[in-house]
């Protein structure tokens, strides 16, 4: 279940409760609790960027490895394709002599 969800289904007393909780607090208290806050998010925040962005690596270093391989393997056709009508030709002149 995601957090939306679980926020979503929560129920209206608790969200009350805890807004009733955070109005009383003292301004000093307000701020603290919310900078607490700021400082989860943005923790979350940088992991999910770290996270996606390994994955992004992960992918192009998969592309480019696939990328490789065919180019590899495009070469080698041409390569062989170029080779038959050479061997083509010395044979017959090998049967000849």
């Amino acid at each position: 279940m995601s957090e939306k969800e679980k926020t979503e289904s929560g129920t209206p007393k608790g969200k009350e409760a805890f807004e009733a909780e955070f109005e009383a607090l003292p301004l000093d208290e307000k701020f603290s609790r919310l900078f607490k806050m700021e400082a989860v998010t943005i923790g979350e925040t940088i992991n999910y960027v770290v996270n996606n962005s390994s994955k992004l690596v992960e992918k192009a270093v998969a592309a480019v490895n696939d990328l490789g391989r065919n180019a590899q393997a495009d070469c080698s056709e041409k390569k062989e394709a170029a080779e038959e009508p050479a061997k083509k030709e010395s044979k017959p002149k090998a049967d000849k002599k």
